[in-house]
């Protein structure tokens, strides 16, 4: 248990961006409003991480049911024993979460939701306290049960009740999404157990395979081919949940949950970058013996732990903030929305192996300087002037500026990846800055609209960052297939 834990400690990376998100968000503590009854300040700090750290604990306890007890020939006493701690710690967050929830709802201290009581009457009597209920029963049975899996079936069973204890918090909300309630719960459902087992059979697999490197020929294919599965209905579900909740183009410039759900799709996006290095660098790597060696499995392991656990900080942040607008008024775009798209997303292409090597993409490699400026020109002009939306009118307007947000951003990814990637970058940055302030003082200039001074801070530093990231030299997926080539057939 313990190697367990230190293995997937880069996960837990994720709770800082959760509070950073929440308090850029302004939804770190209680609203001030007065005279409406609020939850104390502590309850609402600790929901998100408990959340946080349930999730993990749901999504470890779950992948380890499947490795252990599925995925190996034979069950593996080891893993089935990580399994059964973390049902145990998803337990207790579990009840944790509970009583927050209680002083959350019922807007009470942390003690008086104590009161055995309320307690009682929630557990009978209200529908969210009996998904609690089933949660409790159904982890309790898998705590149980996972170290007494001795067939497929008997692990068949439990990895059923695992699963089906994860998917519950899907039943705790959506109750504001009319016409489409089923539609959103049953699609969370599947993307909770999705992600859970991607998540934690990953986790699973890495800290197997340190411990017993030899069963690697057997195990890799076996999970590979589940985690791709995974991966998919993940992404799908995803975003047809999302698209549930905004449902109109507009929404993704102007809420917090659509710039959310575009960070949750680059973070996707560097799993699937990982994910290829894994099949291109470490599965090649095997001997005649069928081991493999653990320090390339681990060196990009650790990585998608990291994305991993940024991706469920951002999860666990879209839960809590919803769909609703920033506090600009007049529908004005979120500038965080914009840092992804223009300069996250597009990140995606050439680092997946998309980069273009034609004429254009060689001209724009030569004048990044003149890329960057034209790109915050269009920046400015599409979400500081409006200038399409108030041509095309909101919505196709809006569509028309994301589509084109992608296309500059894609340029300019081009551009920076080529030889005078320095001054580029630079000019990129001043770039950025030069648009945040600008974007800014054409929104405070319209009548009764303000500038969410937070917001803007965090996109220029999110901007920056992304920015920054094209000095740093990721390993591509051509140059890992070279070096798989190499490995394979070595020179004599």
């Amino acid at each position: 248990m313990i190697d367990n834990f230190t293995t997937s400690r880069r996960l837990w990376w994720g709770v800082p961006l959760l509070l950073i998100i929440l308090w850029v968000a302004a939804s770190l503590l209680p609203p001030s409003d007065i005279g409406i009854p609020q939850a104390p300040w502590l309850t609402w700090i600790s929901m998100p991480v408990v959340r946080f750290a349930r999730d993990i604990a749901a999504a470890l306890t779950v992948g380890c049911v499947l490795v252990g007890g599925l995925v190996v020939p034979r069950r593996s006493v080891r893993v089935l024993q990580w399994a059964s701690a973390w049902a145990l710690i998803w337990l207790a967050l579990l009840v944790v979460q509970f009583i927050l929830t209680i002083s959350d709802v019922l807007a009470v201290s942390l003690s008086a939701a104590l009161d055995p009581t309320t307690m009682w009457s929630v557990m009978t009597q209200v529908d969210l306290g009996r998904v609690f209920v089933w949660q409790f029963v159904g982890v309790l049975a898998v705590g149980v049960l996972a170290q007494a899996i001795v067939s497929r079936a008997t692990a068949w069973v439990v990895f059923v009740i695992a699963s089906a204890a994860c998917l519950a918090p899907a039943f705790l909300g959506h109750g504001g999404l009319s016409g489409g309630h089923a539609i959103a719960t049953i699609s969370l459902a599947i993307h909770l157990v999705a992600i859970s087992i991607w998540l934690g059979g990953l986790v699973a697999l890495v800290c197997l395979l340190v411990a017993t490197p030899n069963v690697a020929e057997t195990v890799l294919p076996r999970f590979s081919a589940v985690a791709l599965g995974a991966a998919i209905v993940a992404a799908e579900s995803g975003l047809l949940n999302s698209s549930i909740r905004l449902t109109q183009p507009a929404l993704f410039l102007t809420t917090w949950y659509g710039a959310l759900v575009i960070a949750k799709v680059i973070l996707i996006g560097w799993l699937a970058y990982f994910g290829m290095l894994q099949r291109r660098k470490v599965i090649p790597q095997l001997d005649d013996e069928g081991t493999i060696s653990t320090s390339g499995l681990a060196r990009y392991a650790v990585s998608e732990f990291l994305v991993m656990g940024l991706a469920v900080g951002v999860a666990v942040s879209m839960s809590r903030i919803g769909p609703v607008a920033t506090p600009n008024a007049n529908g004005a775009v979120n500038l965080l929305t914009i840092a992804v798209l223009l300069l996250g997303l597009p990140q995606l292409a050439p680092l997946l192996g998309a980069q273009s090597t034609s004429s254009i993409a060689r001209t724009l490699g030569k004048n990044p300087e003149v890329v960057a400026v034209v790109s915050a020109v269009v920046t400015i002009e599409l979400f500081g002037l409006n200038l399409l939306n108030r041509i095309l009118g909101v919505q196709f307007g809006s569509l028309v500026s994301i589509v084109l947000t992608i296309l500059v951003g894609w340029a300019l990814s081009i551009a920076l990846s080529g030889g005078r990637q320095r001054s580029g970058v630079y000019t990129a940055i001043a770039g950025w800055i030069i648009t945040c302030g600008a974007v800014s003082y054409f929104q405070v200039s319209q009548p009764q609209s303000v500038v969410d001074t937070r917001s803007v801070a965090a996109a220029t530093v999110l901007g920056v960052a992304f920015l920054a990231l094209y000095f740093v030299k990721p390993l591509t997926v051509s140059s890992a297939a070279a070096q798989s080539e190499s490995i394979e057939s070595p020179t004599p």
